[in-house]
């Protein structure tokens, strides 16, 4: 690898040589130079012009399009291109395309139109990347892979179906013990062999789909998927390592129906793409802080728009230069170290000619390029600082779980409940707005870093994880549990014994009373042990105190005077369990005073729409901090301590009034 190509911050674009003349190919490569640019992304829809047909091959053109990069000092991270076979595959094979819900084949045009559980499909696409990375690999301008391309997606074909059965058969055994497991006398459900159990349309994580199928079988077939990508992805980059040391990643998109946290196990990065518009900026911290957490190296922001998205309707995402660059600074400095627009020339053809670019079709700078090249150009001035200082740890972290979100999908408990938004609203940005720096982790994820870890609404707690949090919070943790949380076995049922399955010996506390206040009750409220009362919403649960002692009780309603969360000192350890949602702002309050009990304080004070961002020095002490208005009106935070901007020069108090879309980086 070149050492020009060893540049901290990378950014850049990605760029479809294939769809324009060579002698065009130079004009581009000057013109990203001009922006300051350093990375791009290359190939990753190109298979038909790398294979014209089976087992011919030509990468004349690519060494030609990476020479130019390498020697204009712009760096390359190559796409492997199984997002979309070439037609001579799919004609010859059509069995790899993908069969929907109502067994219609899919047809050739599109892109993910392949089925992840084609054995033949895994060959061609093993012999696209093998043949790239042994004739690619080697190169001086190459810095990085991606695999595929926001993947995601589910096949009904026969061999998709069958596969479901073996699956089954291998998780459960006899079909007599997958009737016992999922309960299936109920409706007379119970199956006499693997073969007769359907593969449901399983696309939960987000809304709930009516007229749902059985909430085990649907989170089976959710797991069966999953599991399907994640081989997917590990097969690629096995191959891609045989060649390349270079870091590999790919660019998971917001929704949660994909379990990312399993898949970025066989990555060396955490990518993303993210296309989220000025008025959710915030929206967007909690992706950096889950990418930021699950890998000890800088996250790869692999797709967002210099300006708009469309394919077909435009949706504006920045307003402005100004909205982009406070996007692409909030992505650097929480942890991010590339960032690749989408794209760099505006497609002439086909389905996204109106997406936002920042060179048009005959070579003209767009709206955004010139703002985005003084962007490029002042973070590669502060590339050195940014790399000594790297984003702080966190010591509170609040937990995400794609099952889960796919068991609450399949069966919510009212009409507000939709996992994604509620974890959000309700739990996650709370904290975010209350300045308090935290990660967000799954449930695989290393306990030992975090003074204070947050679980909500997670429904199943796998038997791992139950064992995990005892040994945590014993060592010295303080949990924040609820609400809904144990209160369903692995395969989404409830249990028959203790309404948590044991939970309860850490909780301190027994479930006395399942209540819904949604709908018609409204009067029911939650008392604090200090006299301040939460709304609350949805299905509570009240307890009765063994060890633990209650902080706040259930006033009005069916749980009159029950404990609604309860106080429990579990070996050096503590255990607040909630038994509701509350108004947000009282439950913000909740967790700052038990991480304030830890030692832990918010990092700043003032503005919700502020986002402050610290980073550490050699020793884990602050350095700085990021300071990011991701409103278009004038904020007002108070940090620590003052310091220097270094993007300015200047020198800042700790009281800062901000401009509009403002960004700061103060250095202690």
């Amino acid at each position: 690898m070149s050492s020009s190509h060893q540049s901290t911050i990378r950014i850049g674009s990605s760029w479809y040589p294939e769809m324009w003349p060579e002698h065009q190919w130079p004009l581009d490569v000057a013109r990203m130079r001009e922006l300051n640019f350093n990375i791009v992304r290359l190939f990753e829809f190109a298979w038909h012009r790398l294979e014209p047909t089976e087992g011919t091959f030509d990468f004349t053109w690519a060494h030609r399009v990476l020479d130019l990069c390498h020697s204009a000092g712009i760096g390359v991270i190559i796409g492997t291109p199984t997002a979309a076979p070439p037609a001579w595959l799919t004609a010859a094979r059509p069995e790899i395309l993908r069969t929907t819900a109502d067994g219609k084949r899919v047809t050739h045009g599109q892109r993910k139109h392949y089925s992840v559980y084609s054995k033949r499909y895994r060959q061609d696409c093993a012999r696209i990347v093998h043949a790239m990375a042994a004739e690619l690999a080697s190169h001086p301008a190459v810095v990085g892979w991606q695999i595929d391309n926001e993947m995601d997606g589910q096949d009904f074909s026969r061999e998709a179906v069958d596969g479901f059965h073996r699956w089954l058969a291998g998780k459960f055994g006899t079909i007599e013990a997958l009737n016992h497991a999922w309960g299936l006398e109920f409706w007379s459900q119970a199956y006499d062999r693997f073969e007769q159990i359907p593969l449901p349309p399983t696309q939960a994580g987000g809304a709930e789909v009516q007229e749902r199928h059985h909430p085990s079988l649907i989170l089976a077939g959710m797991r069966y998927n999953n599991e399907a990508w994640t081989s997917f992805i590990a097969e690629q980059c096995e191959i891609v390592r045989k060649y390349s040391n270079a870091p590999i990643s790919s660019n998971m998109t917001p929704g949660l129906h994909m379990d990312w946290f399993s898949h970025n196990q066989s990555l060396d990065r955490v990518g993303a793409s993210i296309y989220r518009d000025l008025d959710h900026y915030e929206w967007t911290l909690a992706t950096f802080d889950r990418m930021r957490a699950e890998k000890p190296h800088p996250f790869w922001l692999l797709e967002t728009s210099p300006s708009w998205s469309a394919a077909g309707r435009i949706w504006n995402i920045h307003h402005s230069g100004a909205g982009i660059t406070a996007f692409s600074w909030l992505t650097l400095l929480a942890g991010g170290d590339t960032i690749l627009y989408w794209q760099w020339r505006q497609h002439w053809a086909g389905q996204e000619m109106l997406h936002g670019v920042l060179v048009n079709s005959p070579g003209k700078w767009s709206v955004t390029a010139l703002p985005l090249g003084e962007f490029a150009r002042a973070a590669a001035e502060q590339a050195a600082w940014l790399a000594a200082h790297p984003a702080a740890p966190a010591r509170v972290a609040i937990m995400l779980s794609p099952e889960n979100a796919w068991g609450i999908c399949i069966d919510p408990v009212d009409d507000d409940m939709r996992y994604d938004v509620r974890w959000r609203d309700d739990f996650y940005l709370p904290l975010a707005r209350r300045h308090l720096w935290r990660d967000v982790i799954g449930p695989g994820a290393d306990l030992s870093r975090y003074r204070v870890l947050i679980l909500p609404l997670m429904p199943m707690l796998s038997n791992a994880l139950r064992d995990r949090l005892k040994d945590w919070v014993r060592a010295g943790g303080t949990l924040i549990l609820g609400p809904s949380c144990g209160h369903r076995s692995e395969q989404f049922t409830a249990f028959t014994d203790r309404e948590l399955g044991g939970l309860e010996e850490l909780i301190g506390a027994e479930v006395v009373q399942e209540f819904s206040v949604h709908w018609v009750e409204t009067s029911a409220v939650l008392r604090f042990e200090s006299g301040k009362d939460a709304s609350i919403k949805g299905l509570c649960v009240g307890f009765s105190p063994k060890s633990a002692q209650a902080v706040a009780r259930f006033a009005g309603g069916y749980g009159d005077g029950l404990a609604g969360v309860v106080k429990n000192h579990f070996g050096r350890g503590t255990v607040i369990t909630v038994g509701a949602r509350m108004d947000p702002a009282v439950y913000a309050d909740l967790v700052a005073g038990a991480a304030s009990n830890v030692g832990i304080k918010p990092m700043a004070g003032g503005s919700s729409g502020v986002a402050v961002l610290p980073r550490a020095d050699r020793f884990g002490g602050i350095a700085g901090y990021g300071v990011v208005n991701l409103t278009e009106s004038p904020q007002r935070i108070q940090l620590p301590a003052g310091g220097i901007d270094r993007l300015s020069g200047e020198v800042v108090s700790a009281d800062l009034q901000l401009k509009p879309l403002q960004v700061l980086l103060v250095e202690l």
